[in-house]
């Protein structure tokens, strides 16, 4: 994973391939310690078998990190340069994801609530059942929302994966680069998911076979607390990692969880300490922009609360917006803040700060010699 070079076509690059993994695509690779890496070529003819020279101090922080393993301090921060130097990929590629489940989303519920069947808005609800067409938009948009989960949060470490080189990359190239990966990444989406349930059947199946009384509802409850969230914190670490070594590594869903608990041994609990704390701020900030959402929704409803039409629009309009605005951020940060776990593993455990640096040094030559 040294280098973020891709060819026309898209293909995952050789550079961020896991140590003793041979890639098909064409590129540069540079190895890891454990496996002495070739000299990269320099565009300047060079001496045959003369040794590649040494990073210089430039290549220690081309892009928007140093090349060292990574502070607490600097997982609050850096996905926030992550989305300035390379806004089209870390933003617009949520926002391009979550924009199309939203507007599918607020069709949905806009069928559903002028269902004549349902009759919703009328003063007496008739609930004599839904049209199929307002039932297949529900599915829809719920297979949207999914989807929209695993590419916002995929796409964006392309972008970041570019950005930690000081180099940019077109939304375009991204998704070529993690089209490829889709099967993968539903895969793993599927395998994680299907787990979690597993976990909860384990622990709620007991319960609910037990009498309904306080007793087993608060034992419920404990076990939800204790277990299930703790569960689903580590889950979503796991894939978080997992999805952004599928796109740049090129490697299957099963062989990513593999190496993701490999490369996450001795740094668990600090993992689970920074995306908890992350977690936590984007939500809060995300929550905060969804409720001044809804506010300004039901506030816009005063303008012409007679027409049930324009009203519905108004505050569905209102409130996507909130909405898109809300979730684009949160995929955007949390994808980062996984990329750069993923980043800052390899760089305590295979020394991937080199690969990096030579990478940088190579690429700074190559430009040198083109300029000149």
């Amino acid at each position: 994973m040294s280098d973020t070079t891709q060819g026309p076509d898209g293909a995952t690059p050789q550079g961020w391939s896991a140590p003793g993994q041979q890639p098909g695509a064409p590129g540069l690779h540079y190895g890891s310690p454990a496996s002495p890496p070739p000299a990269p070529q320099q565009p300047a003819p060079q001496i045959p078998g003369a040794p590649a020279p040494a990073p210089t101090f430039r290549s220690w922080q081309p892009g928007i990190i140093p090349l060292r393993p990574l502070t607490f301090g600097d997982f609050l921060s850096t996905p926030f340069k992550a989305m300035r130097f390379n806004r089209a990929v870390v933003l617009g590629g949520p926002l391009l994801f979550t924009l199309i489940a939203t507007l599918l989303s607020l069709t949905a519920m806009w069928l559903l609530f002028t269902d004549s069947r349902l009759g919703l808005l009328d003063a007496t609800p008739s609930f004599e059942g839904i049209n199929v067409q307002t039932v297949v938009m529900l599915i829809v948009a719920v297979v949207a929302l999914l989807l929209a989960d695993v590419l916002s949060s995929s796409i964006v470490a392309p972008g970041v994966a570019r950005a930690v080189l000081g180099e940019r990359i077109s939304l375009g190239t991204a998704w070529t680069q993690m089209r490829r990966r889709l099967g993968s990444l539903m895969l793993l989406y599927v395998l994680t998911t299907l787990s979690y349930v597993v976990l909860m059947l384990i622990i709620v199946a007991p319960v609910i076979a037990w009498d309904g009384s306080s007793g087993a509802i608060l034992l419920m409850l404990a076990a939800t607390l204790l277990v299930l969230v703790p569960a689903g914190l580590v889950i979503t670490i796991g894939q978080g990692i997992a999805r952004a070594m599928i796109v740049l590594e090129g490697i299957s869903a099963p062989r990513a969880i593999a190496r993701t608990f490999r490369l996450i041994r001795g740094r668990f609990w600090w993992s689970v300490l920074i995306v908890f704390v992350t977690a936590l701020l984007i939500n809060v900030v995300a929550s905060v922009l969804q409720y001044v959402g809804q506010f300004a929704a039901l506030i816009s409803t005063v303008i012409a609360p007679e027409n049930l039409v324009i009203l519905g629009i108004m505050f569905f309009v209102v409130y996507g917006i909130a909405f898109v605005i809300s979730m684009v951020l949160t995929y955007s940060y949390m994808g980062s803040v996984f990329a750069f776990i993923y980043v800052d593993l390899r760089m305590r455990h295979e020394g991937f700060d080199l690969d990096l640096a030579r990478a940088a040094e190579a690429r700074s030559g190559e430009r040198a010699a083109a300029g000149s």
